[in-house]
């Protein structure tokens, strides 16, 4: 299996609780209580049994291609055929490779080259079978698997060292870079876990996240090393923050895993709606700031007695540190810490000569113990750079650096407070801005780009890519970068500008280009025909920050997202007593389309056009 050179330490065998693979927190729930429901979809369920059996089944299989030792691709919808392919491929000794569908197919196919992935797992699809490397194994998990276990489970001896997944983030350079994460540091965090969680058996977790994001792991084994059940949901009910709260509220779900701008597009619907999930019991939130805002302090002040955990870590450690919120909302800090280190973790905030700052003192984030991942697959010189020696640790020992900037404060719990390279959290996603630069300086009109982030008040944090070009820029750079890059890397913006402006030492500054001020515009051709359309224009550029908004314009090409959708539709709703959903707008995303089809569903004779409200 290729790696990034990073030497095997002892440092994952040290303190890793059993020393071995994550596979035995499934196997010990199977074990004592195989009837168990382990998984739920469209209302059917899979028992541990039922789950184990046909994974070792696949598992089986897949011992025949000889993958223990490699890395096996995983493409697959959000049904059970995503856990039966994790639990297989882990089974049979391989690390998996989550190819998640959104994602541009260039990009998938370098993920796969540089994987050097020998077997993909998917199942056909309207289109046809998806595309694969030559020479690659295509296993279709609804045709190719021989059936008829015996149930002998195929024997699986993985070490801490094992790897037992590889998830592709954002490279400075321009292509995206493998982490290659070993079964130690999983270990510990769902060993760390079982012990602080409320979860146990029976509990329902939603399996939210994508699987290209980690915290997609952390659901899955969480949930079967306490021996509750994971609920599948679809992703046109995962994306629309209406259908997913009727959804949490009729499944029973006791715990879910989110990023902020998710929870919070949930608790305006909640309060939009009036409905709030009874059943559940803990929220974590993870992969970005976690901001207390007045509509989450409304969403738990309704459900007294719901935890919140905010987890901090970077893709190269999973989660390293946590801090849980309980009591009266208004109590909560507005912008939360991210808390004290979990078992085994030691996060410490440093400076620049790698000693401890004192509390109220910034620093760089510096994560060590097992937790670290093996390094970045093919890419020796970055994992040497990043994974250094610890200079407070015993010999052979490794610590991560994040780039991230904290503070410790009286208390010991830890603030995340920035960045301090070209590296930002957009919804939940790390993203390298180099990475965007250099698809943007590959398009011909551009002499040279930089892309900074622009926070706005309503519409959140955005990307703004300043071009170096003769204006006026075509109106298609959006649509050619989402060819090559996923759409929460996409640009909401792209300036013209004469040349990029530098510091007194001749790097790029960063600062003033972030410090100009940005409205992002419409086409401003065809403006609002009558008063429901123009209504809906107060509306748009309310929530997207945006000014000329044309009849015509769509608005996910002016930046909006599916969770900025949804609070929109929360205020149309409101406005017109309709029932619009996110399937309903994403298929009429223009204001001439909207205001129609208000216009056929609701009786507007009677009710005044306000366009002051």
């Amino acid at each position: 299996m290729p790696d990034g050179h990073a030497s095997k330490t002892d440092e994952a065998r040290a303190t890793v609780p059993g020393g071995g693979g994550v596979l035995q927190y499934f196997d010990d729930t199977r074990r004592t209580s195989p009837d168990l429901p382990a998984v739920e979809y469209r209302g059917r369920q899979l028992s541990y049994e039922q789950l184990g059996r046909t994974a070792d089944t696949l598992a089986a299989h897949l011992r025949t291609l000889s993958v223990a030792g490699t890395v096996v691709g995983i493409r697959t919808d959000r049904s059970f055929r995503l856990p039966i392919a994790v639990l297989a491929a882990l089974r049979a000794g391989a690390a998996y490779m989550p190819l998640d569908h959104a994602y541009p197919q260039p990009r998938l196919d370098f993920m796969m080259r540089d994987s050097g992935m020998r077997v993909l797992l998917t199942h056909r699809t309207p289109t046809g079978l998806p595309p694969a490397p030559p020479g690659t194994r295509v296993v279709l998990l609804d045709e190719d698997v021989p059936g008829g276990a015996d149930g002998q489970r195929p024997r699986t001896a993985s070490t801490a060292d094992d790897l037992a997944y590889v998830i592709y983030t954002s490279g400075s350079t321009g292509t995206p870079k493998g982490v290659a994460m070993p079964h130690g540091p999983l270990r510990n965090l769902i060993s760390w876990q079982r012990e602080t969680f409320t979860s146990g058996v029976g509990s329902r977790t939603l399996q939210f996240a994508a699987a290209s994001f980690d915290v997609h792991f952390e659901e899955m084994f969480s949930t079967w090393g306490t021996g509750g059940c994971l609920v599948l949901v679809d992703e046109e009910i995962r994306r629309d923050s209406h259908r997913l709260l009727r959804f949490l509220d009729e499944q029973r779900v006791h715990r879910v895993f989110m990023p902020f701008v998710a929870l919070q597009a949930l608790a305006h619907t909640a309060q939009d709606v009036g409905r709030h999930p009874r059943s559940l019991q803990e929220v974590v939130c993870g992969g970005e700031q976690l901001y207390i805002t007045p509509a989450v302090r409304r969403f738990f002040g309704a459900l007294p007695g719901v935890a919140l955990h905010n987890q901090y870590g970077p893709s190269e450690t999973h989660n390293v540190t946590a801090l849980r919120l309980s009591g009266d909302p208004a109590s909560w800090p507005e912008r939360a810490p991210i808390g004290r280190s979990i078992d085994a973790a030691r996060v410490r905030v440093l400076d620049g000569d790698g000693n401890p700052v004192p509390a109220g003192v910034t620093g760089e984030i510096v994560i060590g113990g097992p937790v670290l991942a093996r390094g970045y697959l093919n890419r020796p010189g970055l994992t040497a750079e990043r994974f250094t020696p610890d200079p407070l640790g015993p010999p052979g020992s490794r610590v991560y650096r994040t780039g991230d900037t904290g503070r410790v404060d009286d208390q010991g719990r830890i603030h995340f407070l920035g960045r301090d390279d070209g590296q930002v959290k957009i919804r939940g996603y790390r993203v390298e801005l180099g990475e965007i630069e250099s698809a943007v300086r590959a398009l011909p009109e551009a002499a040279d780009a930089a892309v900074v982030v622009n926070e706005s008040r309503t519409a959140g944090k955005r990307l703004v890519a300043y071009v170096v070009a003769e204006p006026p820029l075509p109106d298609d750079l959006r649509d050619r970068l989402a060819e090559t890059l996923p759409e929460y890397m996409l640009p909401v913006a792209f300036v013209p500008v004469e040349r990029l402006p530098l510091t007194p030492s001749g790097k790029l500054d960063r600062q003033a280009l972030a410090a100009r001020e940005l409205t992002v515009t419409g086409s401003g051709v065809g403006p609002a025909e009558d008063g429901v359309q123009q209504e809906l224009t107060l509306l748009w550029e309310q929530i997207l920050d945006a000014k000329d908004i044309a009849f015509n314009d769509n608005f996910f090409q002016l930046g909006g997202t599916s969770l900025l959708a949804a609070v929109l539709i929360s205020r149309i709703n409101e406005r017109f007593g309709a029932y619009a959903d996110l399937e309903t707008f994403i298929a009429r995303p223009t204001i001439s389309a909207m205001a129609e089809w208000i216009e056929e569903q609701c009786d507007l004779s009677r009710q005044p056009v306000r366009l002051d409200s």
